[in-house]
């Protein structure tokens, strides 16, 4: 994916909130099993000081949900979500083909730890430290 593809910074962000947030929970096909399993592994090798990871569990359904586990309550919020179907207004929206878009955020993971993040500024990317605006990503899909 470039740069300038209109999905580019939601992939990014999604990216980038599975590799620093503490209470990740992923439902995903069967299909994508192996790469959670690399993409976890990679944290630990990437974040050593890191003691929680993304949980995940496998579903027939076609699309990958990422939820943030409350920790209060344990109770799961989705926060992003790839494929066709549009969800909440609030919630980060990969519009592609699962398959693509899952792919499109296995390889950002990768560029992210390669680069040194989370543990470096800046190196997330453009507007990567700022607030995330779903309805600002959405509006260039149009």
């Amino acid at each position: 994916m470039r740069i300038d593809d209109p999905l580019w910074p939601v992939v990014r962000e999604t990216s980038r909130q599975l590799l620093r947030s503490t209470q990740i929970h992923l439902e995903l096909p069967p299909e994508f099993q192996k790469d959670i399993e690399a993409i976890l592994l990679e944290i630990s090798d990437y974040q050593p000081a890191k003691t929680q990871f993304p949980t995940f569990s496998t579903s027939m359904r076609n699309d990958v949900c990422m939820y943030e586990r409350d920790e209060k309550n344990g109770n799961l919020h989705l926060i992003a979500y790839i494929g066709s179907e549009e969800p909440e207004p609030d919630v980060r929206w990969i519009k592609m083909p699962v398959h693509d878009g899952w792919k499109e955020v296995v390889l950002a993971c990768r560029e992210l730890h390669e680069a040194g993040y989370p543990g470096c500024i800046g190196c997330g990317g453009p507007n990567s430290e700022l607030p995330w605006e779903e309805h600002k990503s959405r509006s260039g899909l149009e």
